[in-house]
């Protein structure tokens, strides 16, 4: 038997000793990337009932994903469960991870809103760095109320997918932890929240609850 079991495996030996590393490394990354991507096929039930659902960093879509009618859509923002759901005529379409404002005054309000302006590139007007005059950054995460280094200007970070609802607050594509770690906006991942700048509009309503 074991005899058999070398044998059988000798073509898939040679197979890889002919694949440079680079070449193997190269397939292993891409079959990381596949499964890292991967989307599975599920209930929206099953999907919430999972162990993991707080921390997963995975969404659903669903079958009303396909439908567009954004006088009739709305964004649930989640707090506890840092996790938000796009409805579509009254069925959910999606339920994405999302990163709301962090603690010690930063907390994202609850309550319900609208969606008062859409840009698809948008710089904070309150947080980002200061630059130097070849664009060369100076000094991260600061306040445009703080008084620049010598020579550096101030750029606001880069807010793509901006979608406001409250005040200076809005939905934007940025970094997603699995608790609250914002400025008080609610950060997005960029392929849900592409998703949410093309079915909302100006209007659409946005709940935190």
């Amino acid at each position: 038997m074991k005899r058999y079991l070398a044998l059988a495996l000798l073509p898939l030996l040679a197979a890889c000793q002919q694949q440079s590393p680079q070449a193997l490394r190269q397939k292993g990354d891409e079959l990381e990337a596949a499964a890292r991507h991967k989307r599975v096929a599920r209930t929206f039930e099953e999907f919430i009932a999972c162990p993991t659902y707080r921390t997963t960093r995975d969404f659903w879509r669903g079958g009303a994903l396909a439908q567009y009618a954004p006088s009739r859509s709305r964004v649930e923002i989640l707090l506890n469960e840092q996790r938000g759901r796009l409805y579509i005529n009254n069925v959910i379409a999606m339920d994405f991870p999302v990163c709301s404002g962090r603690e010690g005054g930063y907390e994202t309000p609850r309550g319900r809103f609208r969606i008062s302006e859409k840009k698809r590139e948008h710089r904070s007007s309150l947080y980002g760095s200061f630059v130097n005059s070849s664009g060369d950054t100076v000094r991260r995460n600061v306040h445009s109320g703080l008084a620049a280094p010598s020579g550096s200007t101030f750029r606001g970070t880069l807010m793509p997918y901006w979608m406001r609802f409250n005040g200076a607050i809005g939905m934007h594509t940025g970094v997603v932890q699995r608790d609250g770690a914002s400025h008080g906006c609610v950060r997005v991942p960029e392929e849900a929240c592409s998703i949410l700048f093309e079915k909302l509009a100006v209007g659409s309503e946005v709940i935190v609850k």
